[in-house]
């Protein structure tokens, strides 16, 4: 059966999302400040984003972890090469519309005159604010995923974490590999993903690297961010084509959604994965057991790694007695905060190097970073170091699945537990 594909549309404000997301109480309102001004002069960080809107999880946690990061570094002496200076933090909310995240940025740069921004945490804003960042000449750093990122050739940017390309292939071989030895190969598969350049990214990849595989692709689904409540409709059509496993890259609003659908629609395949939206979210975990033998990538939390994050359970434990507000704790799942943290990690020690308030020399030492794991801020297994595109080549996927809601890591092999392996095919659902 040949593939469906459905025509690609502009990235959308998640308005039906808005009102069930929630809104940041500890960041102060347009462009506050979240440190005292100091002599000598601050270092200022800015950050447009999806503070509500459908990306609100993502540039909600940002500001929340920012703005962590920005008061403990200021509480402990500020950056020390620069004399102590203080930095000031402050955002903009562009209510995950992408045409609204231009025009705030221009105005932040312009009036505020960030030495770094950090990204809004989403590729189709990222992608919109990368041309403002290389005419300010002024570095955003990012937590975003798509490759067409890397691909604009725009020295200001850099990304922290592995590619879609990268994370979607990891999860596509992991199935094929589950599969194969558990003697339940996977012979069709469907693909839905949002639109826009994260999403799309993820579908043409898995499109192109099944077909090398032997796996045919029956369905694949473009679908408006933050425009679908309901996905009963396209699982109950990917449920007739007899789907053997299910690939998806959404937001953290809508991954539940799909599962549900599942439920919804008695879909029993023999595995549902995520690329790039992490399963570790609170808005996955609410729904509860219905979560359990769900795969994702990545996949990182102090559960599923436990001493192997040097310095994690500390850093949690202090973090989240700060975090007191529930709605703010939503966002800050523990994946989320460490993927911030590298943000500020790379803003932290570019400061630190640079010995500068000059935006390009700020890049330039970013650009020269070599981070392990243990450094400041650093909860990445490999570290960061950036290549000439700006992408962290260090940033390995971490792919694993809920096992009686104990989140299992199961690749790489080098970081598995002994004894932990997939379960496949995943119980069907009248069997739970």
């Amino acid at each position: 059966m040949k593939s469906r594909k459905l025509s690609r549309r502009q990235f959308i404000k998640g308005a039906a999302a808005a009102a069930a997301l929630p809104v940041l109480s500890s960041v102060k309102p347009f462009y506050g400040s979240l440190a005292h001004a100091a002599d000598p002069a601050p270092l200022r960080v800015g950050l447009v984003g999806g503070i509500t809107g459908a990306v609100a999880a993502w540039s909600g946690s940002m500001a929340i972890v920012g703005k962590y990061v920005v008061d403990e570094v200021n509480s402990t002496g500020g950056i020390k090469s620069m004399g102590g200076a203080k930095i000031e933090f402050f955002y903009s909310d562009c209510e995950s519309d992408a045409k609204k995240a231009v025009t705030e940025a221009e105005k932040m740069l312009s009036l505020k005159k960030p030495h770094v921004m950090c990204s809004p945490q989403s590729s189709g804003l990222a992608k919109n604010l990368l041309p403002v960042m290389q005419r300010y000449k002024v570095p955003m750093v990012g937590a975003e995923y798509s490759d067409e990122l890397f691909a604009m050739n725009n020295r200001f940017f850099f990304g922290t974490m592995p590619k879609v390309s990268i994370n979607a292939k990891t999860i596509a071989d992991l199935f094929i590999k589950t599969g194969k030895k558990k003697g339940r190969p996977v012979k069709r598969a469907a693909i839905i993903c949002q639109d826009g350049s994260f999403g799309e990214t993820a579908s043409d990849m898995w499109a192109k690297y099944l077909s090398t595989t032997g796996v045919e692709v029956v369905a694949n689904e473009i679908y408006p961010t933050g425009k679908v409540a309901d996905f009963a409709d396209t699982i109950s059509k990917i449920k007739a084509l007899n789907a053997d496993v299910l690939l998806c890259a959404t937001t953290p609003y809508e991954s539940p959604l799909i599962v549900r659908a599942m439920k919804a629609t008695n879909f029993n395949p023999l595995a549902i994965g995520y690329s790039c939206s992490c399963i570790d979210t609170p808005d996955f975990l609410n729904l509860g057991k219905d979560a359990d033998f769900v795969f994702g990538v990545p996949v990182y939390s102090s559960e599923a790694m436990g001493e192997r994050i040097k310095g994690a359970k500390t850093f949690f434990a202090k973090f989240y007695s700060k975090i007191t507000n529930e709605k703010e704790r939503k966002i800050c799942d523990e994946m989320s905060v460490l993927q911030r943290l590298n943000v500020m990690a790379t803003i932290i020690h570019g400061f630190e190097k640079a010995k500068s308030y000059d935006p390009v020399v700020i890049r330039d030492a970013m650009a020269k970073l070599d981070l392990k794991l243990g450094d400041r801020y650093v909860f990445w297994p490999d570290g960061i170091k950036y290549d000439a595109t700006g992408w962290n080549e260090r940033s390995r996927p971490i792919a694993g699945q809920y096992q009686n809601m104990k989140l299992k890591v199961l690749f790489p092999e080098s970081m598995v537990t002994p004894g932990d392996e997939p379960v496949w095919p995943m119980p069907r659902w009248q069997e739970r």
